[in-house]
Parts: structure tokens; C-alpha cells; sequence
């Protein structure tokens, strides 16, 4: 009985110590929450992005509200390493200085403010993708070289290829409330800036620890070494899908009887320095909703069934991971050459009679806001001796873009802004002599209209986008442009109505190549289905459209009320933007079968594949289609052999990492440190003393026990105490 009353006492004390515990660190620790930490990528030759030690970089919070704060933490601050917390309005003009001088900078607390919102902000280099480019387009990424040269991204900083040397952690404007609390502790304890050192501190502790490190070489020899004696990897090589659509179905096409096909081509993905934060609304998302909306009125205006009266066909695709030189388009100009590229009835470079890509159209829609004007340029890498294809191509789109009060200004020079045609030329100039006929589609001139490109602030704001939450019927028909113009509900000025006279014009100019002659109907792109895509891509994806592209299954758990991060990701897991993207094709061009769901899986008609997804009354509906996907994965990771440090294809891994987070606390001063130390040495002296004096009199303090205690008892005695 007395054993389990002790037992229960030591459980007790033990619970109550772990309870206090736990409260105690409440009481010190304040966790920031919603925070997106800056991760580490790598590539061949070099690491880029943030990482903090393994237990965390700690430092003293400094509230930045001008570059004379920054200089003061550089170099006058006293108690140092220090936090800065600033926000993205002067982010521009002090990274520079702590990339600079960062022995005194523990890490950075970046946080948007919509009030103070900067009149640019872009992580990424002056000229993306600089180092896979084709040879004839020249864009030097460095200021002091530019001289009279253009740049294509002037506001670039660069930072998404460099590597940081402290880690840096992004708050989004839905956590404002945040700063406020880390702002509320800065102020009782750290605005007497002369006076801080030794004393009790607000400071911040963000945590973001890289496992990968070096170079993908490394890091990819780390992960197959360690795999041999534990399942953990360091990094993995980025990747996804990239997504197809023919307009006509391509598997009973002979070698004799294949028809030339039209690629047209946009971007899928974005970038930015910080996890899960890729909105890239005018970076990729417009180009990528012109893209699937014309593609979806094109097949509306020729019907699949069709097929056999056409001599041409149209194959759409969205490139995946062109943030990170070219990943998809690499991939799929790659296996072209190899004769691999689509797997079922692969297509041969003179197969393609036409390549255009609908690039970055977004970043000029806020500047024409007030007015119905739109004002795009077709980059086109030739002098004098123009195809006949691109002439063709450019007088119909001019035509079918003028009746909307739009222009198309042509560019002919080899200097082509970012873009997969960086790719085609490169892969496959050698097999076609570089005379397949190409065209860039974009919405500027010699630099980029987006001034938020590849960031985090590329946002549904940054393209003007304004939801307008229009019904849709339980058949999925969308009101027409012209009826949104009619009744009010939209004006010729609202982003949607523009994309859609855009997406319009393409699919007219596509029905003209393909048909030979003008279209002469009634379909046209719908704004209404353009609102909607819009919202699911850049305010929530938990929406009506994607709901209705989902797949049929009642067990998967809701999307989140946010929009997906349009990042590439790595290629051991399949990202979602792509799914959304395919599917969107799938619903929007496929047929509509009466089928159930055990008669949809067994379908199997060549050419075609078959999806069971939701519909619009959510009860499944059985999509025949010819929507595709295919690998997203550069080159060089399936090449045993390849030359990382080459630059012939991308390299680009990401580092694994356990945990990001971000706490707020109360450092102590100085003075408490030492008066511990003081304390602790004397008490120390204190027992030295006793120790020696008791060892000194111990005759007089202890004495000898009675002679009844001797025999065996004091054999056991004097061998404890020997």
C-alpha cells in the first residue's frame, strides 16, 4: 500500500511539473501565426533562398520604418543580433544593405501592409531565366553591365537565385494583427535605442532549418546515400505536370495522314521566396485563363465530331515549372527531338506548322483600368524574311483584336522576353534550323509592365480584378460578354471583359488556320466564365468552377478558402494547380457522356481519355476528352551521366525541412544573467567551505556507531562507504 501511495505521489508531482511547464512556456512564448517562411532551392552549381540554424535564429526585434532605421541597425545598434520587421514598402530599399552588412542581422519579418503597398516589388532576377536563354536573346542581369542594354524585370532584386544568409519569414495582410502584437512588446521594451544593452528585450526566434546545402550535386549524393541507411532525403528536384489538349483526337492519325498541328502554348506556374505564397496573377494566371477560355470557345465553334472535314489541329498545352529555367517546356521540347512528346502519336518538330504562346499579359490591365483600350505586342524572332505562318497569324489576330478597340503591335528581334520559346530554340534549333515559325503574345515592350513579378504581392489586386459573383445555372452555360454589357453588370474597362475579348479574338484567328476561312457565328468568350476561373485561381479555390472540375468523390476533404500557390513544387508530389488546370480543359472541351460511373471507368476509345468528375449538380458526370498530362521533370535528372554544372538543362531541387515557425518573447537583461552567475559561483565557494570544514571535524559531528551495529551490517557499510 505504501509503494502505490508513492508510485501515485510521483505521477502526481510529475503531471503537475509538466502542466507547469507547458504554462510557463505560454507565458513566454507568443507564437506569430500565418507566417511564410523562405526556403532554400539549389541547382547545380549553387544554393539559393534562407535557412536558419538548426535551433532557430534568435535576435532583438527593430521596427523598420525608414532606411535610416535600417542603417542604425547596421551600424549603431548595441544589443545585437537583431529582427527586423519591415514591411514590403521599404523592402526594396534595405535588403541591399543587410545582404551587405548582415553580421548584425539575426533574420527579417517581412509583412504586407495594403495602406503602404510599394510602387514595385519582384524577388526575382533583372533577366529571368537568363541562363537558359536562347544565344541570340541578350539580357545582362547585373545593373553595372546593362549600359544602354535592355532588362526585361528593371525592379528585380534578384534574391530567389542568391543565397541569403539570414532567414527571412513573410506575413500576409490577412495577418496584420500579428505585428500589432509583436509591435505592442517592441514598444514596452526596446524604443530606448541608447540604452539596450544589458537590458530585458523584445525579441523574435524564427525557425527554418535547410537539410540540403551546396549544390543539387550534393544535396542529390546526400539523399542517395542516406537512403541506404535511413528513408530521409535532404532535397528533391522540382517538378510537376504539364498539361495537353488537341482539339481533335491524335491516336488514329498515320505517318502518311498526320495533320500539322498549331501549339499554342502558356505558363501555368509562379514563383516567390516564401512557402506556399505564389499567386503570380499577372505573371502566369491571366495567360493561363486566355489560354484554357479560347481554347474551350475554339472547340465550341468547331466541334470535335467534326474533325474529319479539317486538315489542321490544334494542340494546347501549359507549361509547368518555367519559374525555374524552363522546367516544362525543356521537357517537352526535349522529348519532341526524342520522338517521345505526345506518347500516344508523337509529334515531330516539322509537325508543328505554327508555335504561339500567350506569355505575361497581366501586368498592364490596372494601368488601363479607366478605359476599354488594351494595348498587346507580338514578339517575333525574325528580321526581314518573315514565315508566311506569322504573317498570316499576326494580319487576322490585328483584325479580330482591332474590332474591340485593342492592338496588336508586332516586334520583330531575336531579344525575346522570357518564355518557352527560349526552349524550342534552344532543343530543337539544331533539328529545324530554327525556321519553325513562333510568336510571343505579351502585354509589353522592352521591360516588363508587372512591377510585382514573381512576388508575393502578384496578386488578384495587381491585375485589377474585381468578382463580380454572378449565378451560374445547373448547366453550367455562362452569360455572354455581350449580355453582361448590356444589362450593366460589367463594362467594356473590367479585366474580365478585356481577357475575354483576347481569348475571342485567338480562338477566331486559330478557326481562320483551321477552317480557312472566316468564322462567321456567334460564339465568343464568355466574362462571366473568366470572373469565375479569376476567383479560383486568385481569391479561393474553394469555388463553384473548381468544385465542378473535382473529382467525384464525396470523401475529399474541402478545398481551403484561399487560392492555390501556383509554385512547381517537387516531383515526388503532384501539385494542384495542374489538376485544376486539366481539369477546367476537360470540363469546359470534353464531351458530356450518359454514362454512370462503373460504365466511365471501362470506356476506352483510342485517342480519348475519360474522367468522372463532379459536374454542376455535383451528382458526377463522365467527361470523354483529350485532355492530357505529361512529366513536368527536366531532363538531367533522368540522364545518369548529365553534367549538372553544364547549364543545358535546369537543375533546380528544393531542400526537405521539418518545421517553420515564428515566436515572439521576452529576452532577459543582462543584469538578471550575471546577478545568476554571481549567485551560482558563491554558492559554489559556500559548499567548497562546508565541505572542507566538515571533512576537517568530522569526529566532532559524527559519531561512532554503537557496538551492536557491527557484524554484517558494518561489512555493508563500510563497503557503501569505501
Amino acid at each position: 500500500m505504501d509503494f502505490r501511495n508513492c508510485l501515485f505521489l510521483v505521477l502526481l508531482t510529475t503531471g503537475i511539473n509538466v502542466i507547469t511547464c507547458e504554462r510557463l512556456h505560454e507565458q513566454i512564448y507568443s507564437s506569430i501565426e500565418g507566417g511564410a517562411g523562405c526556403f532554400r532551392r539549389l541547382n547545380g552549381t549553387h544554393q539559393a533562398g534562407c535557412s536558419s540554424s538548426l535551433s532557430g535564429a534568435v535576435g532583438v526585434v527593430h521596427m523598420i520604418q525608414n532606411v535610416t532605421d535600417a542603417e542604425w541597425l547596421v551600424y549603431n545598434s548595441s544589443a545585437g543580433p537583431y529582427m527586423a520587421v519591415v514591411s514590403t514598402s521599404l523592402f526594396y530599399d534595405i535588403i541591399e544593405l543587410f545582404m551587405q552588412q548582415p553580421d548584425n542581422v539575426a533574420g527579417v519579418l517581412l509583412y504586407d501592409n495594403a495602406t503602404m503597398r510599394p510602387d514595385a516589388f519582384s524577388q526575382e532576377s533583372r533577366c529571368p531565366n537568363q541562363y537558359s536563354s536562347w544565344s541570340k536573346s541578350q539580357c545582362p542581369a547585373t545593373q553595372a553591365s546593362t549600359g544602354s542594354q535592355l532588362v526585361w524585370n528593371e525592379k528585380g532584386t534578384n534574391l530567389l537565385r542568391r543565397d541569403i544568409p539570414f532567414p527571412i519569414f513573410f506575413l500576409p495582410q490577412t495577418r496584420i494583427s500579428e505585428i500589432s502584437k509583436i509591435e505592442q512588446c517592441y514598444n514596452k521594451f526596446n524604443t530606448d535605442k541608447d540604452n539596450q544593452k544589458g537590458q530585458a528585450l523584445c525579441s523574435l526566434q524564427l525557425n527554418s532549418f535547410m537539410y540540403a546545402a551546396v549544390n543539387s550535386v550534393v544535396c542529390l549524393r546526400r539523399s542517395a546515400s542516406s537512403a541506404i541507411l535511413t528513408p530521409t532525403k535532404v532535397c528533391d528536384p522540382l517538378g510537376d505536370y504539364n498539361v495537353y489538349y488537341s482539339l481533335f483526337p491524335r491516336a488514329k492519325e498515320s505517318e502518311t495522314k498526320k495533320k500539322p498541328v498549331t501549339l499554342v502554348t502558356a505558363r501555368l506556374d509562379s514563383a516567390s521566396l516564401f512557402d506556399g505564397v505564389a499567386p503570380g496573377a499577372a505573371s502566369s494566371v491571366v495567360g493561363m485563363v486566355a489560354h484554357i477560355v479560347a481554347a474551350a470557345t475554339l472547340a465550341q465553334m468547331i466541334p470535335v465530331a467534326d474533325a474529319s472535314l479539317y486538315d489542321e489541329n490544334v494542340l494546347w498545352t501549359l507549361f509547368n515549372g518555367e519559374s525555374f529555367d524552363y522546367i516544362g517546356s525543356q521537357r517537352i521540347a526535349y522529348d519532341i527531338a526524342q520522338g517521345t512528346w505526345p506518347p500516344i502519336s508523337p509529334l515531330s518538330p516539322k509537325d508543328i506548322n505554327l508555335h504561339i504562346e500567350l506569355g505575361q499579359i497581366g501586368g498592364s490591365l490596372k494601368l488601363f483600368k479607366e478605359n476599354s483600350s488594351w494595348p498587346l505586342y507580338a514578339f517575333a524572332p525574325y528580321g526581314s524574311d518573315l514565315p508566311e505562318q506569322i504573317t498570316a497569324f499576326l494580319v487576322e489576330m490585328v483584325n479580330n483584336l482591332n474590332l474591340n478597340n485593342m492592338t496588336l503591335a508586332p516586334i520583330f528581334t531575336t531579344n525575346l522576353p522570357p518564355s518557352s520559346l527560349h526552349s524550342f530554340r534552344r532543343i530543337l534549333g539544331n533539328v529545324t534550323d530554327n525556321d519553325m515559325p513562333e510568336l510571343l503574345l505579351v502585354d509589353h515592350n522592352e521591360t516588363f509592365s508587372n512591377k510585382f513579378y514573381q512576388s508575393a504581392l502578384d496578386d488578384y489586386d495587381n491585375v485589377g480584378y474585381v468578382y463580380h459573383n454572378i449565378s451560374i445555372s445547373s448547366d453550367g452555360k455562362f452569360l455572354s460578354t455581350d449580355e453582361l454589357l448590356a444589362n450593366g453588370t460589367m463594362k467594356e474597362s473590367d479585366s474580365q471583359v478585356k481577357i475575354a475579348r483576347v481569348a475571342t479574338a485567338l480562338a477566331r484567328t486559330l478557326y481562320q488556320k483551321v477552317a480557312g476561312k472566316p468564322y462567321s457565328g456567334v460564339v465568343s468568350a464568355s466574362a462571366h466564365l473568366i470572373d469565375e476561373m479569376l476567383y479560383c485561381f486568385l481569391r479561393s479555390q474553394a469555388c463553384r468552377l473548381l468544385a465542378a472540375a473535382d473529382y467525384a468523390s464525396s470523401g475529399e476533404e474541402a478545398p481551403a478558402e484561399r487560392p492555390a500557390p501556383l509554385y512547381v513544387g517537387v516531383a515526388a508530389w503532384a501539385s494542384t494547380p495542374a489538376v485544376y488546370a486539366g481539369h477546367l480543359l476537360a470540363l469546359l472541351t470534353g464531351a458530356h457522356l450518359a454514362a454512370n460511373r462503373t460504365a466511365c471507368d471501362k470506356l476506352d476509345e483510342p485517342g480519348f481519355s475519360y474522367y468522372w468528375l463532379r459536374g454542376w449538380n455535383h451528382s458526377g458526370i463522365c467527361i470523354q476528352t483529350t485532355m492530357n498530362f505529361s512529366q513536368a521533370v527536366s531532363p538531367a535528372f533522368d540522364k545518369s551521366d548529365y553534367d549538372m554544372s553544364s547549364g543545358e538543362f535546369s537543375t533546380w531541387t528544393e531542400s526537405v525541412w521539418q518545421a517553420m515557425w515564428v515566436r515572439v518573447f521576452v529576452r532577459a537583461g543582462g543584469g538578471g544573467a550575471a546577478a545568476a552567475g554571481a549567485a551560482g559561483a558563491l554558492a559554489t565557494a559556500a559548499a567548497a567551505l562546508v565541505t572542507h570544514w566538515l571533512q576537517r571535524h568530522a569526529a566532532r559531528v559524527f559519531q561512532d556507531a554503537p557496538a551492536s551495529l557491527h557484524g554484517d551490517a558494518s561489512g555493508i557499510i563500510r563497503t557503501v562507504n569505501c
